[in-house]
């Protein structure tokens, strides 16, 4: 246990603790911390067990490196019970709370380290990193610069002030720590990656793509580092080498679909060379819906109606109740004119999806082209239905609403509405103009 002042010293085992553990422990407990210290180094020159004990720290420090956090935490431990005065024991039982999320002894340690030796950055820098796990990015940066100033020589210190820079987007501050990372780690994939993020959102476009080349290189068997470096070339507009690089990755890696979808979405405007990628994501992955409907929006820009027809039809085989599916099969129906089946498939959107307001426009708009009044009184309760759902701004379900109106011989709620287009919208939105010309034709019918 520690006290909120100073660490305490944990019960020893073993022997019955000397006079001189017990004189350490109740100047640590007084917050006469560098007299402990002194206390409890001479009570293990006088005991001998300096050599062990340290032996001790060496294979607890391994075993927290291994990954064997627990047989590394009973070592620590045994190291405090036999010297509370070593800061490096307090130092690994914070990192490994830290990293398994157990914030409050996490902060006792940490605090414990940066009170016994303040001078070292590391115990500031785990200080940082509890407040960060509490949510709190922003109170943490000043103890990660305090960690990475005192620890100018040490990589967890430099990393993590530059990585949280960078997440709270100021990347010019980051570059400096992280760049320091690097060269305290040369093989570190995690330093370069942020080194390049940083660069690239610092608008230094080539260091940045050689930064996240070198994460690349350094682990490549991991799909985010391919992934970064593509979304890179994809920002600097070089969109034929990031899907390149896309192919590249999926000989090593195999048939990733998120490597495909990636390459799908970068490839956009070519839309065979998007198409291609995602029948091979599909080809490994045939449940994944989206991807369904990516597909089937290509295949239209492609004019293959057939085939977009029934890739939104194999989504809608998997799940009847997707409203995106059903909702592109009414534009597809309603653009060729078959209008029963339009008809249908924007009424089983509207079912799928209750809080959408596109396929009620859309089918409020087919039974207004009619010559029904019947339909096209239904096509006036739909847009009102439309306009309850629509977001704020998007005139367009305005527009077509007082349209409705004019055709079913409402003028004066259709010019309240064309006249409230002109007065709220911006005055560059299409429908403005739209709206004066349409206020000017019901008027017109109206002498």
């Amino acid at each position: 246990m520690m006290t909120s002042n100073s660490p305490s010293a944990p019960t020893p085992s073993g022997p019955v603790p000397t006079h001189l553990f017990l004189r350490g422990t109740a100047q640590l407990k007084a917050g006469d911390l560098e007299a402990a210290k002194k206390s409890f180094r001479e009570n293990e020159e006088v005991a001998g067990t300096t050599i062990q004990t340290l032996g001790l720290l060496q294979q607890a420090d391994r075993a927290q490196a291994a990954g064997q956090l627990v047989d590394a935490t009973g070592l620590y431990i045994s190291v405090l019970n036999r010297n509370p005065g070593l800061v490096e024991a307090y130092l690994g039982l914070a990192r490994i709370t830290v990293t398994t999320g157990e914030l409050a002894p996490a902060k006792l340690y940490a605090t414990a380290a940066t009170r016994l030796s303040p001078q070292v950055g590391l115990g500031w820098t785990l200080l940082g990193a509890v407040r960060e796990a509490q949510g709190d990015r922003a109170g943490a940066v000043p103890l990660f610069a305090k960690g990475a100033m005192l620890g100018p020589d040490v990589y967890l210190c430099q990393i993590n002030l530059g990585r949280a820079l960078l997440a709270l987007d100021r990347p010019k501050e980051a570059l400096q720590p992280l760049t320091a990372a690097t060269e305290l780690e040369a093989e570190s994939a995690d330093a370069f990656g942020f080194l390049g993020q940083a660069q690239l959102q610092a608008d230094h476009p080539l260091p940045a793509l050689r930064a996240l080349e070198r994460a690349k290189d350094l682990d490549p068997t991991n799909v985010a580092r391919w992934v970064a470096l593509a979304d890179a070339l994809f920002q600097l507009r070089e969109f034929p080498t990031a899907a390149d690089l896309m192919d590249y990755a999926l000989t090593p890696l195999g048939e990733l679909p998120v490597l495909l979808e990636k390459a799908a979405a970068m490839m956009m405007s070519d839309a065979p060379r998007a198409i291609a990628y995602l029948e091979r994501e599909l080809a490994v992955a045939p449940d994944y819906e989206a991807g369904w409907m990516n597909l089937a929006n290509l295949y239209l820009t492609t004019d293959n109606l057939d085939a977009a027809e029934k890739a939104a039809q194999t989504v809608l085989e998997k799940n009847p109740k997707n409203g995106e599916a059903w909702f592109f099969l009414g534009n597809l129906y309603g653009g060729t004119r078959q209008e029963d089946q339009a008809v249908d498939a924007y009424t089983q959107a509207m079912a799928a999806s209750e809080g959408d307001y596109r396929p009620l426009v859309n089918l409020a708009m087919l039974h207004l082209a009619s010559s029904s009044p019947q339909r096209q009184a239904e096509a006036v309760k739909l847009l009102e239905r439309a306009l309850s759902l629509a977001p704020q701004g998007e005139w367009r379900v305005h527009y077509n609403l007082a349209l409705a109106y004019a055709h079913v011989g409402r003028s004066e709620l259709a010019l309240e509405l064309t006249r409230g287009i002109q007065r709220e919208a911006d005055p560059g939105d299409p429908m403005v103009a739209e709206a004066k010309r349409l206020e000017a034709n019901v008027l017109e019918g109206a002498k």
